[in-house]
């Protein structure tokens, strides 16, 4: 199985990623929509059912009265005409005396309390002989003052609800066929709208593909929506970033091709040499020689890596924790304190009790900080004087490295942070031009800011190095 098939199969289309957001909402929408359509049908049917039955009330009302204390119910047949629906209903009634007698209909007809008003129809849902029925009241005043108990009738008019729920389940069905029909013109809608919003992402991916593996420009954002802009802007920048590191490990291998090229020739040359002598004093002075070739081309080597490692970091670092700047710089200052000794140079530490953190890389910090003061302590005569000093100002914690060396002339400050730089005339045999190097570029993979400055009374050179304090107090 290729690559990409296996990334289809493990990571969904984001088209089936919509779809399947979309669908669960649809249904739940759809599931409502239903029982509110067929509460709606019913309650339809209803209206029109019931308006047929309230005609078969009045009508039963109107042929209902009493003369002389004898009530008499003439039943027309247009009060059993229910409306049509391909049903034959159940149809019930009942005409009640005033005393509560049946005058005429069916005596087990449920009989609820009429309403209070003369005329008015009052009706409900109730159950008789085991079927659901639609049962109608209605009260009327016969105005005979013979009848005993009074001279109210109640009226009763109840049918079965079959045609009802029939016509009701009609009429949903009908509505749902409908919306479900536009549902799915809407869903082919929405896969079409899909494909097209889709179609810019698939031709981008296809101008990656056909990209030269080494082809690190920037993605054009011309054809894109405006949703995907900021990634693009993320991948492009991720592409800069992966550009200059390239071109860092480029550098540094052209570089180490260049610099390795001459100690390699001068340990050969003494190594030659050494082999020609008889005599072993001159052996021991040409072995010596080769012993510190040797240490420089080592001390070069060291270095050209602490600079490859801290290009490549220069804005990509990753692991970083709270280090301790101040305890970090007394630390590093003891380790060389013995190369100090040996010169006869006073080391000095400056700082407060107190903890100084910044956010950054404890080892590359470490790098930083032996080179400045290995540098300051190589290029300081004897009897001289280095100092390291760590301190807090504003939002900065700042870090100094003075010595009592040559110091830089102004003209050459920003040269000798490039890489292989020696000023003529200065250091020792062993430097290889990558201690300042190797400081700016870890200085600013940990966003902060480097400078040369004249040393007190104008003698020697001040590193002076600043890096960002996250927990700094409010500017005043």
């Amino acid at each position: 199985m290729s690559i990409s098939s296996d990334s289809r199969r493990r990571h969904p289309s984001l088209r089936r990623r919509v779809m399947w957001w979309l669908l669960p909402p649809l249904v739940i929408l759809l599931a409502v929509n239903a029982g509110l359509a067929y509460q709606g049908a019913l309650l339809a049917v209803n209206r029109a059912y019931d308006r047929s039955l309230t005609a078969s009330l009045k009508s039963i009302a109107e042929s209902t009265h009493s003369l002389e204390g004898v009530v008499s119910v003439d039943i027309p047949y247009s009060a059993f005409d229910v409306v049509e629906s391909g049903v034959q209903e159940r149809i019930s009634y009942a005409v009640i005396g005033p005393d509560g007698g049946l005058i005429t209909g069916y005596p087990d007809l449920p009989s609820p309390p009429p309403p209070g008003d003369d005329g008015t129809v009052s009706i409900v849902d109730t159950v008789y002989r085991g079927e659901p029925v639609r049962l109608g009241i209605m009260s009327k005043r016969l105005y005979d003052p013979a009848l005993p108990g009074g001279d109210r009738v109640t009226i009763l008019f109840a049918e079965t609800t079959e045609g009802r729920l029939g016509l009701a389940r009609e009429l949903f069905l009908d509505s749902m066929r409908r919306q479900l029909l536009l549902v799915g013109v809407g869903a082919l809608l929405v896969i079409l709208a899909l494909g097209t919003a889709f179609r810019p992402l698939l031709a981008l991916r296809e101008r990656v593909r056909r990209r030269d593996e080494e082809d690190l420009t920037p993605v054009p954002d011309d054809d894109v929506p405006s949703e995907i802009s900021p990634l693009i802007d993320a991948i492009n920048h991720h592409m800069e970033r992966l550009s200059a590191m390239l071109q860092a490990r480029r550098r540094f291998l052209a570089d180490a091709a260049h610099q390795l090229r001459t100690p390699l020739a001068v340990l050969t040359t003494q190594a030659e040499y050494g082999l020609r002598q008889n005599d072993p004093e001159e052996m021991r002075r040409t072995f010596a020689s080769l012993l510190g070739s040797i240490r420089g081309a080592r001390r070069m080597t060291n270095q050209m890596l602490a600079l490859s490692h801290a290009e490549a970091a220069n804005g990509l670092i990753q692991e970083k924790s709270r280090v301790d700047l101040c305890a970090l710089a007394r630390e590093v200052a003891l380790e060389l304190a013995p190369l100090a000794l040996a010169k006869r140079i006073e080391l000095a530490f400056e700082g407060p009790d107190a903890p100084l953190e910044i956010d950054g890389n404890a080892a590359m910090l470490r790098e930083m900080l032996a080179n400045l003061i290995d540098n300051a302590i190589r290029y300081t005569p004897a009897g001289g004087h280095v100092t390291a000093a760590v301190g807090a100002w504003r939002q900065w914690v700042a870090l100094r490295v003075c010595d009592d060396g040559p110091g830089i002339p102004v003209a050459e400050r920003e040269r000798v942070f490039h890489r292989f730089y020696r000023i003529l005339g200065q250091g020792d045999s062993e430097g290889s031009g990558l201690g300042l190097a190797i400081v700016r570029e870890i200085v600013w993979a940990h966003g902060g800011t480097v400078a040369l400055q004249d040393g007190e009374d104008g003698r020697g050179l001040c590193v002076e190095i600043e890096f960002p304090r996250e927990d700094a107090p409010p500017a005043a």
